[in-house]
């Protein structure tokens, strides 16, 4: 790369870096003041998950499209306008009247989402070299627990100060002006599907017949249903931490989400170092993405099972941390996996099913079904769910050596 392009690609990715964060800030700052909508609103533990969960399967719901629209049209304006969307649908969480009204505001915060990951991967993909793709793949995923971690931290303080709704607000503004930021940088050109014999009818044949070559890519359904699982397992923790905190340890709401939103930071040193160990070894062995983030779940799922077992704060502490640094080591390498067995014209469709899967089967049902549970047998019980389903995780990436193998490109 010349010194000019990587200029360029180095700004870019800081600013999918900035506008991430702030689209998990808006996502999760509604996890600090749950119980707060509880008492106000007298709802239940699986009217809450839902509030957390909405979002995600709005996501799930508009990902493809949106998807297509991004590799079919173009990534820096599909992404400065859905970055305005969530914002203003993130401010008008601040202004709901009940539940039902807050539950909509949500949902649209989901849909100006969607296909935001999609958009940035594909960007970050092009901009670096398939050798250190993935470490750059880390540093954007980084940003997701910084945002999440600000969200629920400085939520928490505003939401105990000044009270919830103040919080909506504190989170959306920054998004609105970062979003314009994305009209004044380079995109690249649209990259061609393959040739038909039919030229005039050949634009949207070649989206079906591309999607339905990914659809035949088993590599992608092994990492996709794992990926699934692990976000599915982070979006639980992350959503019922504080409310966790609160209820069994008896802790204030300050307090509670600072620790929470503390155990979201610390996977700040996850995402990047799955990224640099993930390509170093790599380089060694065409496998590593799937080995090093098959051990490193069975990890995380062993620490989250004994942080869910302790009660001596410190040692709970220490175990929260350790999941929250290994359950994400996964991302940057699996997000490689994805990109290396499907054509570059499809990059942001084939992130988009992982979008999809990790946003339906995971980020959305998983709150809610804690939250179910929670309303039978309490919360605590309810949370071993997680690191018992986090190692069939696992499993599928070791299951995926073979068919990777013959997969990727």
């Amino acid at each position: 790369m010349s010194s000019t392009a990587k200029v360029r690609a180095y700004y870019v990715l800081s600013l999918i870096f900035i506008l991430y964060m702030f689209d998990y800030a808006d996502r999760l700052v509604i996890t600090s003041f749950l119980d707060s909508i509880k008492h106000d609103w007298h709802v239940s533990d699986t009217q809450l998950g839902m509030l957390t969960g909405i979002v995600n399967l709005f996501v799930a719901i508009f990902v493809l499209p949106m998807s297509i629209l991004v590799d079919r049209w173009s990534r820096k304006k599909m992404i400065a306008i859905m970055a305005i969307f969530w914002s203003i649908a993130s401010l008008a969480c601040a202004f709901a009247v009940n539940y039902q009204q807050l539950l909509i505001f949500r949902a649209f915060t989901g849909l100006g989402e969607a296909a935001y990951a999609s958009a940035a991967v594909a960007l970050i993909s092009k901009s670096f070299p398939r050798n250190n793709r993935a470490q750059h793949i880390g540093i954007y995923n980084a940003a997701a627990p910084l945002g999440a971690g600000l969200g629920i931290m400085i939520g928490g303080h505003i939401a105990a100060s000044l009270g919830w709704r103040y919080s909506f607000g504190l989170v959306a503004l920054p998004g609105m002006f970062l979003a314009l930021l994305f009209f004044t940088i380079r995109d690249y050109p649209t990259l061609p599907l393959q040739e038909t014999e039919n030229k005039a009818n050949s634009s949207w044949k070649n989206i079906i017949d591309s999607i339905a070559n990914i659809l035949k890519i088993r590599t992608l359904w092994y990492v996709y249903l794992a990926y699934a699982i692990i976000i599915g397992v982070n979006s639980a923790m992350l959503d019922w931490s504080t409310v966790y905190f609160i209820r069994f340890l008896g802790l204030s709401q300050k307090l509670a989400s600072s620790i929470s939103g503390g155990i979201a930071v610390l996977v700040l040193v996850g995402a990047p170092l799955g990224g640099i160990i993930g390509d170093r070894l790599n380089r060694k062995n065409k496998n590593a993405y799937l080995t090093l983030s098959a051990i490193t779940v069975f990890i995380a799922s062993i620490a989250l099972y004994l942080a869910l077992m302790i009660h001596n704060m410190p040692l709970l502490l220490t175990c929260f941390g350790i999941f929250g640094i290994f359950s994400v080591i996964f991302l940057a390498p699996i997000t490689s996996v994805i990109q290396n067995v499907v054509q570059p014209g499809m990059r942001a469709v084939a992130f988009g099913f992982n979008v999809l899967f990790m946003n339906f089967l995971g980020a959305f049902t998983f709150p809610i079904v804690i939250g179910k549970v929670s309303d039978i047998v309490g919360l605590h019980l309810s949370l071993f769910i997680l690191p018992t389903t986090m190692i069939f995780a696992g499993i599928l990436f070791l299951a995926c050596i073979k068919q990777y193998e013959k997969d990727r490109n």
